[in-house]
Parts: structure tokens; C-alpha cells; sequence
């Protein structure tokens, strides 16, 4: 019989009462890259304390359909009781007992609590209510994992986001280009800022292609050359 207390089902009911950002293989999906995934990640509003945080959230976890709450590390159950202290080492917790395993973040890897408001500000709202990184965020999450499997998941990220600010920076203000190259740099990326129609995203741009020149990189190398 087929289980009808799906992951999709808690994260649509969870998005119906908190701000959700999905994360991990999904979120990769959405952006497009042709995968399967075998589990779902989420990211639920961080704000209030942990003890503010578990009240809102338990319940909702706890009282879900076959929802088997477990510790990420062991798989092993806690008690509502316990929810609190396991948020509090742990950052996530993972459910069980759903048609796919879902894991319910506080604090996800390489993002800062404090900057939920930002993440959620730059996503993009998705049907079920959840609302999807940008590219530059989503690739963030990724980047240190130091997982075999996240790495065509990576290089897919990295080059959707060379291609967005290919196009955007062009036409961005001085004051977007340079927060532009701030978050996310390539070669290529700083070539383009070189032929921007303000001095001063140009001398950023140079700076940045020497600086990745003195690294070793052979095409910013290349770049200065010409």
C-alpha cells in the first residue's frame, strides 16, 4: 500500500506555517540539473532562541502521520521531551518513516542562522509554498561538503551561475557589479567586469583577475596577458 504521509506532504503542511527554503538534491533539481535524489533537505526559519524554535516546530513534526524523528549522526529516536538538546548538538534532525527520509535544519551547513532573511529574500517561491536558493547560495551549501556526489552537483551550479552573471553584469550598477564579484568570482567572470562602463567595477575586476593570476590560475593568467 502505498504511503500516504509523504516528505512533500510535511514540507507543504511545514510551509503553510513557517518560512521554508529547500536545500540539498531538490533544491539542485529545481534549478534545473536532470538527477534523482533519494531524500529531501530543508531549511525552517531559524528565528527565536532554540527553546522558541522546537516549540513552534515539534509539534507539528511529532504529531505527523508515521513520522519517525531521528538524530542525523546514529538514526536513532528521541523523544519529543529530548527534541530541544538533539537541535542544540546536532543543528538537524532527520525524519523517518515518510516515502523518502527528510531532514529539517535549524543551522545548515555553510550558511549562518543570521543570514535566513537574505537567503530567503533572494529565493525563489516555489508551488508547494517552500521557496528555492539562488544559485550562488544553493552552490554555498555545497562547496565543503567534501562528498563524491555533490560534485556534479558543484560544477553544474558553478556554471549556471557563470552564465547569470555573464549576462547580468553588463548592465549592473557599479555598486551591484562589485557585490556581484564579492559573492562569486570566475575568470571569465572577471574578464567581463573589465569591459563594464564604470572605471571602477574595471579596476575591481583587474584586482580580482590579478589576485586569482597570483593564486595560479591559468586563465586569469591568460586573461592578463592579452
Amino acid at each position: 500500500m502505498e504511503n500516504t504521509a509523504t516528505a512533500d506532504k510535511l514540507i507543504e503542511l511545514l510551509a503553510g506555517r513557517f518560512r521554508v527554503v529547500t536545500l540539498g538534491g531538490v533544491a539542485v533539481i529545481s534549478h534545473g540539473l536532470n538527477r534523482n535524489t533519494y531524500d529531501a533537505d530543508v531549511w525552517l526559519d531559524p528565528a527565536g532562541t532554540i527553546a522558541d524554535w522546537v516549540f513552534r516546530v515539534g509539534p507539528v513534526i511529532f504529531s505527523y502521520p508515521s513520522s519517525r524523528p531521528v538524530r542525523i549522526g546514529t538514526w536513532r529516536p528521541f523523544a519529543e521531551a529530548d527534541f530541544a538538546g538533539v537541535i542544540a548538538d546536532d543543528k538537524v534532525i532527520r525524519v523517518l518513516g515518510l516515502d523518502r527520509p527528510l531532514d529539517i535544519f535549524r543551522d545548515p551547513n555553510e550558511l549562518e542562522i543570521s543570514e535566513f532573511d537574505d537567503v530567503w529574500n533572494r529565493a525563489t517561491a516555489l508551488d508547494d509554498g517552500t521557496r528555492v536558493p539562488d544559485t550562488i547560495d544553493l552552490l554555498v551549501t555545497k562547496q565543503a561538503t567534501g562528498r563524491d556526489k555533490d560534485l556534479q552537483d558543484i560544477a553544474f551550479l558553478e556554471g549556471k551561475a557563470e552564465r547569470e552573471y555573464l549576462a547580468k553584469l553588463p548592465t549592473a550598477t557599479a555598486e551591484e557589479a562589485a557585490f556581484m564579484l564579492a559573492r562569486f568570482l570566475t575568470p571569465k567572470v572577471a574578464e567581463a567586469g573589465l569591459y563594464h562602463s564604470e572605471e571602477s567595477v574595471r579596476h575591481l575586476s583587474l584586482g580580482y583577475l590579478k589576485e586569482l593570476a597570483d593564486e595560479g590560475d591559468p586563465f586569469a593568467r591568460e586573461i592578463l596577458e592579452k
